[in-house]
């Protein structure tokens, strides 16, 4: 066995040496017979670490061979002695293994225990506390539980500022819960945009008269806007989704020019929008039409608001009585009333008040 070795090894030193020094020459000749001794020396350094394996390394025989001689060829020194390193260090510190290793516990399934909390239990939390007890995490977690879950029965305008806050709590339960009830109410609303879209799609392929269009159409813009007062479109989701809103509501108001309801749309998207003249134009429209100034003085006065020509908000609101607006907006037609009728000069625009709020 050892002079087997020896002659084996300095065969191997032999042909590498002669191959290396052809390599090092000019020629091709010189190169094919590189390889042809390089290849020869590779079968031999195959032959002799395979020698030295463990016996349980050898089997089987062929493909333990020629992957001795692959890395002897295209790896000629690193393959061949990295493998040998390998295997004896697997001889020498062998994996233990011990019986039981088949009969490993299977990782516990968690199951969120929140099924159990009916309707009944949800109305028993203390009114107007249910958004402070589900952000507050000192509660119990069961309580916060049924304080999120308590939260579907509120409108996502109201909830979903208390949802996107418990996406990032320590609970995982919460967090789930907070995202399956905000991502519900997102999914509901997306089907049923994607339901109006076919059918406004379906109205114009078909030609339909210009009712059936303006409702499709309209159905798709109040769909946007809902987007929009959800509070489910933020940031330039939400610009996009105003943008669609004001893009179907012009395909309404071009098949019923004369609809006050669409007309009224138009003029509000367009405030949101900041597009002051698109909400004069449709301004002087209801004003030629005869439209009660009850509902669009208050939107007139917004648009002077907007283009900072306060002086002119008091004569837009003077016609008004106090009780022919909104509850909330009858103390701003008072204060711009009295103002104007003592002679005061215009309120002007300050950090800490808006003299009028957008309608």
């Amino acid at each position: 066995m050892n002079a087997l070795f020896y002659k084996l090894g300095s065969g191997i030193v032999l042909l590498e040496s002669a191959a290396t020094w052809l390599l090092l020459s000019q020629g091709t000749l010189h190169l094919l017979v590189f390889w042809l001794l390089h290849g020869l020396a590779s079968v031999a350094a195959g032959l002799l670490v395979w020698t030295l394996l463990p016996l349980h390394l050898r089997s089987p025989r062929r493909l333990s061979l020629t992957l001795l001689v692959l890395l002897a060829l295209f790896f000629p020194v690193v393959g061949v002695f990295g493998l040998l390193l390998a295997a004896r260090l697997a001889h020498w510190f062998p994996q233990r293994r011990h019986d039981t290793d088949q009969l490993r516990q299977a990782p516990q399934l968690q199951v969120f225990p929140v099924s159990h909390i009916d309707d009944a239990l949800r109305r028993d939390l203390p009114a107007g506390q249910t958004a402070r007890i589900a952000r507050d995490q000192s509660q119990p977690q069961g309580q916060r539980i049924r304080a999120v879950l308590a939260l579907r029965e509120m409108t996502p305008r109201m909830a979903l500022p208390v949802l996107r806050q418990l996406l990032s709590d320590p609970d995982e339960e919460i967090r789930l819960l907070a995202y399956g009830i905000s991502n519900t109410w997102e999914q509901r609303l997306t089907d049923a945009l994607q339901v109006a879209t076919r059918e406004l799609e379906r109205a114009q392929q078909t030609g339909a008269d210009g009712t059936a269009l303006a409702r499709a159409a309209q159905r798709v813009a109040e769909l946007q806007m809902e987007f929009i007062y959800q509070g489910l479109a933020q940031g330039d989701l939400r610009d996009f989704a105003l943008q669609q809103a004001l893009r179907y509501c012009a395909i309404a108001r071009d098949a019923l020019p004369r609809d006050a309801g669409l007309q009224m749309m138009y003029l509000r998207l367009s405030l949101a929008a900041g597009r002051t003249d698109d909400a004069r134009a449709v301004l002087g429209q209801l004003t030629a039409e005869g439209a009660s100034p009850t509902l669009w003085r208050p939107y007139a006065a917004e648009v002077e608001w907007v283009d900072r020509h306060y002086a002119r908000i008091s004569t837009v609101l003077q016609p008004l009585g106090a009780r022919q607006v909104a509850p909330r907006l009858r103390p701003v037609v008072r204060v711009w009333q009295q103002g104007a009728a003592d002679g005061r000069p215009a309120p002007q625009p300050s950090r800490d008040a808006d003299l009028l709020p957008s309608i």
